[in-house]
């Protein structure tokens, strides 16, 4: 098997980081048909105590606007951290004027169509596989 098919045979797991369940199932639902491992959380305080104690994610999807932390300030956490500094992060938010968060590999309107957001996360693995491989 050749390192390209050894990768593509890898699951890539995301963490989704979402307070809407909605909005939170309905993006489980369209990576998992995409071959992507999801784990759904509703709040900053749940994302931290998952990484803390699972395997790490090659991608987190962030929502700004979250119950009890701000989106912005678990990213400054999570970069702070060196087991999660290099995971690359897409934020996904209904904000029409988004916050720059400088790290961030995107940042996605909710509003974009499925396709648009699903070529985000494949290219954001596909940069975390290469940086991983290196």
């Amino acid at each position: 098997m050749t390192d390209d098919q050894m990768r593509e045979a890898v699951i890539r797991y995301v963490l989704i980081v979402e307070d809407d369940p909605t909005m939170r199932d309905a993006l489980e639902t369209m990576l998992r048909s995409e071959g992507y491992a999801t784990v759904g959380v509703g709040s900053a305080n749940e994302a931290l105590t998952h990484l803390t104690a699972s395997a790490r994610p090659a991608l987190i999807l962030l929502d700004l606007e979250l119950p009890d932390i701000q989106g912005d300030a678990f990213y400054s956490t999570i970069r702070a951290d060196p087991a999660f500094a290099t995971v690359p992060v897409i934020v996904l938010t209904g904000q029409t004027d988004p916050p720059s968060l400088p790290g961030v590999f995107a940042t996605i309107l909710k509003v974009e169509p499925p396709d648009a957001i699903m070529g985000r996360i494949d290219a954001a693995c596909r940069s975390h596989d290469s940086g991983a491989a290196g």
